[in-house]
């Protein structure tokens, strides 16, 4: 155990250009100890995004580990899809629909975002409660009447549009078709610079990281294992119905109130384990960087189509 560490932290302090902690009068196990908090709080110096730990799995007795996390800021990435239903269902609109069917079919085929009408996802269960609640509703007049009617209505569609949907983005010819589907938008008459750089962004994300998932960089069972109470990546990433309906205060609020409960968000970390010699940092977190990024651009401009 003792020479595993000291081998990992040679090679950590290599890597990060750090002196090695000088421990040599100590005897075990306090000179891991002290050479650990050492070593962590030079690290923490050197790279604010950076902290280590010491990995004890079937492979390893203790060896460094650096960790690097993406911040999400707390933030619900909800990609609403009422606004490509509207798209989908206007002919003058379908070369831009045609064009967001790629990125949505990316986003669910290859990043694996889940979708609010698939009873395995999270955005599913906070449907039904809201369905429920409707449902036991009392109506105490004509305004709660219309109202409780007004969002059977709304819950109806959400459920069929969202059904439809889905069964499109699950199809493969729309990542084959990406790149003229793109080329169809440009010469169309509404194009727009903006959007069509935005698919042009997110297809060479795909390209630069073709099987990579929102998931590949979650471990649970490194950052705060011990907590259970946590709010996990499928719970605030996912496609969902609408920013602007009757339901959204409601959902939100809801969600809200659940995440507030949780201790411990996860958040995608990039691992590096140092056992072997390594020629460089390599935890990069370039994809969840920029898909995050992307994410959000796209939310920006669905908006203007996320309307009755």
């Amino acid at each position: 155990m003792e020479a595993e560490f000291f081998r990992s932290l040679a090679n950590l302090c290599t890597v990060y250009d750090l002196p090695v902690p000088d421990v040599s009068d100590i005897a075990f196990p306090q000179n891991v100890t002290i050479a650990y908090m050492q070593v962590k709080e030079a690290l923490k110096l050197k790279d604010k995004s950076a902290d280590c730990i010491i990995i004890k799995d079937s492979a390893h007795s203790a060896t460094l580990a650096v960790l690097k996390s993406f911040d999400t800021g707390h933030c619900l990435y909800y990609i609403p899809v009422r606004p490509l239903w509207n798209l989908v269902r206007t002919a003058r609109q379908q070369p831009l629909a045609e064009m967001l069917l790629s990125v949505y079919a990316y986003l669910y085929q290859i990043a694996r975002l889940p979708y609010y009408t698939e009873s395995d996802s999270y955005l599913s269960g906070e449907y039904a409660m809201l369905q429920q609640w409707i449902d036991e509703a009392d109506d105490e007049g004509d305004e709660e009447q219309q109202y409780r009617e007004e969002q059977t209505e709304a819950m109806d569609l959400l459920n069929y549009a969202g059904d439809r949907l889905v069964t499109l983005i699950r199809d493969n010819n729309y990542l084959l078709k990406w790149e003229a589907n793109i080329q169809a938008y440009r010469q169309s008459g509404d194009w727009d610079l903006e959007t069509e750089s935005l698919a042009d962004q997110f297809l060479t994300l795909f390209k630069e990281y073709p099987h990579r998932t929102l998931f590949d960089n979650i471990h649970d069972e490194l950052i705060a294992p011990e907590e259970t109470e946590r709010v996990r990546m499928e719970q605030y990433v996912s496609f969902y119905w609408s920013s602007n309906d009757c339901f959204y205060d409601m959902l939100f609020d809801t969600i809200n109130n659940e995440f507030q409960e949780c201790g411990v968000t996860d958040e995608p970390t990039a691992v590096q384990l140092l056992d072997t010699p390594q020629p460089r940092i390599l935890n990069s977190l370039d994809f969840e960087k920029r898909l995050f990024d992307l994410i959000d651009k796209l939310c920006g401009i669905l908006n203007q189509y996320d309307h009755e």
